[in-house]
């Protein structure tokens, strides 16, 4: 790997950057890296295995490289994105508008919607989704309890697929969550306990 500003690896690894870098390498597994104001010329490369890449930002240009597996990678609609090499398999790339929708819920919070969840499943296999949903009803967030137009939930569902068709078995866990209180932890390993593992695989 080349030399990048910032380098993201390990095991569900979680790292938000804002400040200005020219280039940031993830080759991490089952991680999730946002950047929230890419700078012109930034450069990412994806390296790692079912990792979640988030860029926002407008006017610049961001340049991508992938050599992982099963990454999901979420551009901003207001960059232009130039893939330079994509040698990996199984990867999404996806276009996103980041502005705040008429409903008052940030669009930056939601990742990925159901739909989008379930278009990234094959034709067979039994999988843990994730998606998030806006929390319109609500004028507050239970997760922190501040006052905010801005909530999203998000869930976790078991999905058995079969022959491309996709099959809800249970959701497992939900939770709220809004923009005072994302979860953010830059540089240390998250792992389910016993029980958790049994509540989530079954």
């Amino acid at each position: 790997m080349d030399e990048y500003d910032v380098r993201v690896v390990g095991e569900r690894k979680s790292r938000t950057i804002d400040e200005p870098i020219e280039s940031v390498a993830v080759a991490s597994t089952r991680g999730s890296v946002d950047v929230t104001d890419a700078s012109d010329g930034l450069v990412v490369a994806v390296e790692g295995d079912r990792n979640s890449v988030v860029v926002g930002g407008s006017d610049g240009t961001v340049r991508l490289r992938i050599d992982g597996q099963r990454n999901s990678i979420t551009v901003a609609d207001t960059l232009e994105l130039v893939v330079e090499r994509d040698d990996g398999s199984a990867n999404s790339i996806a276009r996103q508008s980041f502005e705040t929708d008429e409903d008052g819920a940030a669009a930056e919070l939601i990742r990925q919607d159901r739909e989008e969840a379930y278009a990234s499943l094959g034709w067979f296999g039994y999988s843990l989704v994730s998606y998030q949903t806006k929390a319109t009803e609500q004028e507050f967030c239970q997760n922190c309890g501040r006052e905010t137009d801005a909530v999203v939930r998000r869930h976790s569902e078991r999905v058995l697929t079969v022959l491309g068709l996709s099959v809800s078995v249970g959701e497992s866990t939900t939770a709220d969550e809004c923009e005072y209180c994302t979860l953010q932890v830059p540089d240390a390993d998250v792992a389910l306990s016993d029980a958790e593992r049994r509540d989530i695989y079954g």
